[in-house]
């Protein structure tokens, strides 16, 4: 008989993977998606990737602290399992003895029996320590769980919001889903799904469920019902203008989810959509196939449309560029150790050239929603300040409500416990050649 799988020896082996350290720097989101143990036990394991991810700086500031001398770089597994003990005695509800009891076991199954010892000590004095009051003690960046240059970049950019951003960055997410128009409304959604459905209060398709569920457990997800989507990722295509026919273009369009958004939204609409490999679209192809709806995969590169376009203008582009993610870092926890501070300039490099290249495919009188999952201002408002200066033909006419923190141009989320990601959006309307006026920017802000 096969030997049942351990899921914290499958945590380990899986954030071995993405951490700092032994790690090839993996996705955690696609080392989880290839295989974790079933039922129960696979909840135990992302339970400990996403934690220790989530809280790895003052977890390991905690563990050094115990230490007489370093960790060896070998000992990887080992530093792994012991912050996945202490995650589950300070973050879980899980009994304490349990919990003290499986890692020195599973250091001898990681054929590291001389930390068996270790285990049980740190463990036990993990215990008996206050989590709250060791995160008091730990400077802003240690007890956020930050890099320090993501920590000074979110002071720089939002001074009076950095601790609520940190603080937003830790916190579970919310499970948001995405309602097929073409098949029920918004309300009759939530009698169906029942207690713990919620509408949201920005986009209007959008759904809070709670607690989680499995999207096996949705009604008629496999045949597109429903679709797992943040509030603010719907917000770019529901501010889409397309025409009865329209062509649109979606850039960078795997997994699909925003491809399959806009043809809900105009099913008569001939979408093209983009992305850089072949491998992307095939996820693309299958979020269409589950919805029901075609569009037309091409592979190519945003940057660099000579390759792809045909010459025929698009009625309306939507450009969900690539990032630094740093909105969703409650989603995708270790993205924060993954990113460095010199990733930035050649991402908002490539986000100005997407722009540039995109801009001359977009017929008169047309609109390109640019968007990204990113709190950094480099890659949203003062990107699209830059574009505007450069660009005579374009004017920023994003709908932006009153209580919106205020930028230079476009809408900028930040995240909201029990709301929508961090994100942000800029509507783009091209002018035809009988517009004209030196107004670029938003004209009502507040509508």
């Amino acid at each position: 008989m096969a030997e049942s799988p351990d899921p914290r020896l499958a945590a380990v082996r899986a954030l071995n993977r993405v951490l700092p350290g032994q790690g090839d720097g993996a996705s955690l989101r696609e080392v989880l998606r290839r295989g974790v143990p079933d039922g129960s036990a696979g909840g135990l394991t992302r339970d400990l990737c996403f934690g220790v991810c989530r809280y790895l700086r003052p977890l390991n500031q905690w563990l050094n602290d115990q230490l007489d001398k370093p960790l060896k770089a070998k000992a990887q597994p080992v530093r792994l399992a012991l912050l996945c003990g202490i995650y589950e005695l300070w973050f879980s509800e899980r009994p304490a003895h349990a919990v003290v009891n499986a890692y020195p076991e599973l250091c001898r199954r990681l054929k590291a029996g001389w930390a068996s010892g270790l285990a049980n000590a740190v463990l036990r004095k993990a215990d008996r320590t206050d989590a709250a009051t060791v995160f008091a003690d730990y400077p802003p960046a240690v007890a956020g769980s930050l890099p320090d240059w993501l920590w000074r970049q979110l002071q720089e950019d939002w001074p009076a919001q950095a601790d609520e951003l940190v603080q937003a960055s830790l916190a579970p997410p919310p499970f948001t889903l995405r309602v097929d128009r073409r098949r029920q409304t918004r309300e009759q959604a939530v009698a169906l799904l029942g207690d713990g459905a919620r509408p949201g209060e920005l986009a209007p398709w959008s759904l809070y469920l709670s607690p989680p569920r499995p999207v096996t457990a949705l009604p008629d997800f496999e045949t597109g019902a429903f679709s797992v989507q943040d509030e603010a990722a719907q917000l770019p295509a529901e501010y889409l203008n397309v025409p009865a026919g329209g062509r649109v273009l979606d850039a960078c369009a795997a997994p699909g989810g925003k491809t399959g958004q806009i043809l809900e939204a105009f099913p008569d609409a001939r979408v093209t959509a983009l992305d850089l490999a072949e491998g992307r679209l095939a996820r693309v192809r299958d979020t269409l196939a589950r919805l029901g709806v075609e569009a037309d995969p091409r592979v190519g590169d945003a940057a660099d449309p000579s390759g792809w376009w045909d010459g025929e203008p698009f009625d309306a582009i939507l450009l969900d560029a690539p990032c630094s993610a740093t909105g969703i870092l409650r989603r995708q926890p270790d993205v924060k150790w993954h990113r460095r501070r010199a990733d930035i300039p050649p991402l908002v490099d490539l986000q100005a050239r997407m722009l540039d290249a995109l801009w001359p495919l977009l017929r008169p009188g047309g609109r390109l929603v640019y968007a990204t999952c990113s709190v950094l201002r480099a890659e949203n408002d003062q990107q699209v300040d830059a574009f505007l200066a450069r660009t005579d033909d374009a004017r920023d006419r994003t709908p932006r409500p009153d209580t919106a923190v205020a930028v230079t141009a476009g809408w900028q989320l930040l995240p909201r416990d029990g709301g929508p990601d961090g994100f942000y959006l800029a509507c783009l309307d091209k002018a035809s050649p009988d517009q004209g006026g030196p107004n670029k920017k938003a004209i009502n802000p507040g509508s």
